[in-house]
C-alpha cells in the first residue's frame, strides 16, 4: 500500500487534471489495474519481464517493424548502440547468477512513439514515427519462459494506417490481438512492431557484435 500511495502522489503531480476521488460510497481501494488504465489514457504503456541469468550472460532485446506486411526496419537495442558508436561496454553483463527485470516504458507523444527500456546496467531510448498510424495499441505475450531457451516474442504494437483498407473495413476499430500468431499479426494489421528477448551466453557475448554487424546496412 505504501508503494501505491507513492505512485498516486506522483500521478497527482504529473497529471494535474486527473481526479483520484473514489466517490462517497465506494470503499474499494485504487489498485494496480486502475493505475495501469490511467497511464494508458495518458499515452503511457508499461511492461515488465523477469529472466534467469548466469554470471556473464545478458538478455538481448530486439524488434522488427512491419508495414503493409513487409519488414521495413530491424533493431538490436544493446548491440546497435555499440556498433553505431564503434564502442564496446559490459555494463549489461550479469555479475552473478540471478533473476533480472527488464522494464519497458512506451510514451505516445503526438506522432512519435518514444520507447524507454530500463535494462540491467543500461537505460536506452528509441523513437519510432507513427504519423501514418491512425489507431494502435500494445499487447504482451503470455507464458514467456524465464530461461529463454531461444529468441522469443515478448510484446508487440499493432495498428492500422491512415487511408488503408483496414481502417475502412473495421470502421476505425482495432480487432482483438490476444493469442494471435506472428504471421497473422503481420497480415491482419497494417503496422506491427514485434519485440523479442534472447539470452546471450557468456561465450557468445564475445562474438555477438560480429554476428550482427554484417546484417547492418552500410552507411557509406
Amino acid at each position: 500500500m505504501k508503494h501505491l500511495l507513492i505512485l498516486i502522489s506522483a500521478l497527482t503531480l504529473i497529471l494535474p487534471n486527473t481526479s483520484f476521488g473514489q466517490g462517497q460510497n465506494n470503499n474499494y481501494d485504487i489498485d494496480s489495474e486502475d493505475l495501469k488504465n490511467i497511464f494508458k489514457e495518458q499515452g503511457i504503456n508499461i511492461f515488465k519481464y523477469s529472466f534467469e541469468l548466469e554470471k556473464g550472460e545478458y538478455i538481448s532485446i530486439s524488434y522488427e517493424i512491419y508495414e503493409n506486411k513487409k519488414i521495413v526496419d530491424e533493431k538490436n537495442v544493446i548491440e546497435d548502440i555499440q556498433i553505431d558508436n564503434d564502442m564496446r561496454f559490459d555494463h549489461h553483463l550479469s555479475r552473478k547468477d540471478t533473476i533480472v527485470l527488464h522494464r519497458f516504458y512506451f510514451f505516445k507523444e503526438n506522432d512519435t512513439l518514444s520507447m524507454r527500456q530500463k535494462l540491467p546496467g543500461v537505460e536506452l531510448v528509441q523513437k519510432i514515427d507513427l504519423s501514418n498510424v491512425e489507431i494502435g495499441d500494445f499487447n504482451s505475450r503470455t507464458g514467456v519462459d524465464l530461461n529463454l531457451p531461444g529468441r522469443q516474442e515478448i510484446l508487440f504494437y499493432y495498428g492500422l494506417l491512415k487511408k488503408n483498407e483496414g481502417i475502412k473495413k473495421t470502421n476505425g476499430w482495432l480487432t482483438c490481438s490476444s493469442g494471435i500468431s506472428k504471421d497473422k499479426l503481420i497480415t491482419d494489421y497494417d503496422f506491427v512492431i514485434l519485440f523479442y528477448a534472447e539470452k546471450i551466453t557468456k561465450e557468445r557475448t564475445k562474438t555477438i557484435i560480429e554476428e550482427i554487424k554484417p546484417k547492418k546496412p552500410n552507411k557509406n
